[in-house]
């Protein structure tokens, strides 16, 4: 039997508003899973970008009398680089500090970065002033503040500002930092909370590592005219430091006396066997030059607050993760940024829902549209549904045909949905059109992430399941008549 899709009479129109609602429906669904993914996309990537994917930090790091330091010869970055999924590996430290100007101080997290940063994310905040010098050997005390905190403080490119940083004893350090930035991501939680440094600025200010000075005193007047006295002043470690010498008879950390001419080395360690240092005093007293002193510089960056790992694909994080915890020593942990963060991604994964919310109404909107059109057809072709059950036809092979006829109408449908919403969410991708606020959404205009196997996999399921509701309708056939059907008009 040929029965034309679109109807005739009263069905016409009914079965143009079955496809039209299919299509709105099918629209909005791609709409929703395209503007959810979006987000979830984005909003991820901001709070990746303050830290990383995965953490290698101590295995005891935030809790009580834990330690917040890892030693670069505890870690092989070659062996993590080398790990399947990881794209990029870069040390960080970060520690709790006091901003504070003449009139404003705040609460913020100094994060330390070096020289093997990833600055994109960096740069593509920059609002103004430029970053600061991740170099090693950057002496300048540079300092990148968001713009939240930038207008709190009244602060721009070019200020100074005192920083109070709490090193590893809970001792506050003070030092001035310039502001040479202003960065502003919209995720107003972090831009609150995070400034940026050059790491060897964190590391030092941290009071990591041991490090030694010698002092030379002016020469002695009185019972020993023209001799001097040495010994040794250093900082850091764990408990009691130990004073070793090599080259002369001297014990602990002084003074002893300078004679004649010689040279002295001191290697300064601790029974926690923290990162020893070591320093070195020449000498000639037949010259009257003062002595000369070198230092090795402490050995504050041989530690750092741990590692940080970006993964290529954020669905393997899981897979990776188990695979950089069989790389690292039995003392490091590995951490996600959803152990890190978990109301933030908690939140990401319930707007998952949402969208099963929309899919599952839609597709009760199209069972709905698609039942009242078929009914309508089924009503307009009674006679002929009965002629053909006179002469001999089974109800399967009638209830198939006007469940094929469904089948087209709903097709049309999700072709006119497919064109409507790939064409809008295409459009928001490429200009912007709809903006946001982001002080509330985080976000400054719609994102958009067009997943095309999640929608085709999506769509196949409501051709399915509307395909099969369309028996139910479709069983009216089996309760006409034939003798009464042909009497209908």
């Amino acid at each position: 039997m040929t029965v034309d899709p679109t109807g005739k009479g009263i069905a016409r129109p009914v079965v143009r508003i079955a496809e039209g609602g299919v299509a709105i429906g099918v629209a909005l669904i791609i709409m929703s899973l395209a503007i959810v993914q979006g987000f979830q996309r984005d909003v991820r990537e901001l709070v990746v970008g303050f830290g990383a994917h995965l953490r290698v930090v101590a295995a005891d790091q935030g809790r009580a009398q834990g330690t917040d330091r890892v030693a670069w010869a505890d870690v092989d970055t070659a062996a993590l680089r080398a790990v399947q999924g990881v794209e990029h590996v870069q040390a960080f430290a970060q520690r709790p500090a006091i901003l504070e100007t003449r009139e404003e101080v705040e609460g913020v997290v100094v994060k330390g970065l070096g020289d093997d940063v990833d600055p994109e994310f960096l740069a593509k905040a920059l609002r103004d002033g430029r970053l600061p010098d991740w170099s090693p050997g950057g002496s300048a005390m540079e300092l990148l503040v968001s713009g939240l905190q930038a207008r709190e403080l009244g602060l721009s490119p070019g200020q100074r500002v005192r920083l109070l940083l709490a090193d590893a004893r809970g001792e506050l350090r003070p030092r001035v930092f310039t502001v040479v930035g202003v960065y502003e991501t919209g995720l107003q939680e972090f831009d609150g909370e995070f400034v940026f440094c050059a790491l060897h600025h964190l590391q030092e200010l941290s009071g990591w590592g041991i490090k030694a000075r010698i002092r030379v005193s002016d020469p002695i007047v009185g019972d020993l005219p023209g001799m001097r006295e040495v010994d040794v002043a250093a900082t850091g470690g764990e408990g009691q430091l130990r004073y070793a010498w090599t080259g002369v008879d001297w014990w602990g950390k002084g003074p002893h006396m300078l004679v004649g001419q010689g040279e002295a080395q001191v290697v300064v360690s601790d029974a926690e066997e923290t990162v020893s240092d070591t320093a070195w005093v020449t000498w000639d007293d037949t010259t009257g030059e003062r002595p000369q002193i070198r230092l090795a510089g402490g050995s504050s960056d041989r530690y750092i607050g741990g590692l940080e790992l970006r993964v290529s694909d954020y669905d393997a994080l899981w897979t990776v993760s188990d695979s950089v915890f069989f790389v690292v020593p039995y003392d490091l942990d590995v951490r996600s940024v959803v152990d890190d963060h978990p109301e933030m991604f908690q939140w990401l994964t319930m707007l998952d829902f949402n969208v099963e919310l929309i899919i599952g109404l839609m597709v009760l909107i199209a069972i709905l549209n698609m039942a009242s059109a078929l009914l309508l057809l089924m009503l307009e072709r009674t006679r002929s549904i009965g002629l053909l059950k006179a002469v001999g036809m089974a109800d399967g092979p009638l209830m198939g045909v006007f469940v094929r006829l469904a089948v087209r109408i709903l097709l049309r449908g999700l072709a006119w949905g497919n064109a409507l919403g790939f064409g809008l969410a295409l459009l928001q991708r490429e200009t912007g059109l709809v903006a946001l606020d982001a002080r509330s959404y985080y976000l400054s205009t719609v994102p958009i992430e067009i997943d095309v196997v999640r929608i085709a996999t999506v769509e196949l399921g409501i051709l399915a399941v509307c395909a099969i509701a369309m028996f139910l309708p479709a069983r009216y056939i089996s309760r006409l008549n034939p003798v009464e059907s042909l009497r209908f008009d």
